[in-house]
């Protein structure tokens, strides 16, 4: 396993993927929209780390009114098994996530878990970094400017037939 900070989604991307029977890996911001990059075997079909992540995004996105978002959500299959790990972000500001989908056989959750730490650690700073930075809605020009743009706009205006 590659040991240090996490420096990018793309190193936790493949960190992510060399641990023991993983197949499938999800990072996202789970309180503004999802996946942020993803993914997977490819031995597996377009589309298998986004759908496998499905039904336990879902659950974690369903939280009640106080906010308790799950810390950790497992689901198991008969092929497969899913681990999804949540870290908060800023206080009040969400939660990110990791989402892993191993192959049952090969699957470990304890060295799953262990080599998430590191990942989990790293990952509120590099989802934090994604997120749009907010603007300032444009502002009015000022009263004295107006006349002058619209007189601007009148002169390009082409007199009709």
């Amino acid at each position: 396993m590659t040991t240090g900070p996490v420096t990018s989604l793309a190193d936790a991307l493949d960190r992510a993927l060399q641990l023991p029977g993983v197949v499938a890996v999800v990072l996202g911001d789970l309180t503004r929209g999802g996946a942020l990059a993803l993914a997977q075997h490819p031995d597996y079909p377009v589309g298998f780390a986004h759908q496998s992540a499905y039904a336990a995004l879902a659950y974690a996105r369903a939280t009640p009114a106080d906010g308790d978002v799950p810390h950790e959500l497992v689901l198991t299959g008969t092929h497969h098994v899913s681990l999804q790990r949540t870290a908060s972000l800023a206080p009040d500001a969400g939660h990110a996530f990791v989402h892993l989908t191993l192959r049952r056989p090969e699957a470990n959750l304890a060295l799953a878990r262990l080599g998430l730490s590191p990942i989990l650690t790293d990952l509120p700073a590099l989802v934090a970094k994604r997120r749009p930075v907010p603007t300032a809605a444009p502002a009015d020009p000022a009263p004295e400017r107006r006349p002058r743009l619209l007189d601007r706009w009148r002169a390009r205006r082409r007199p009709g037939p």
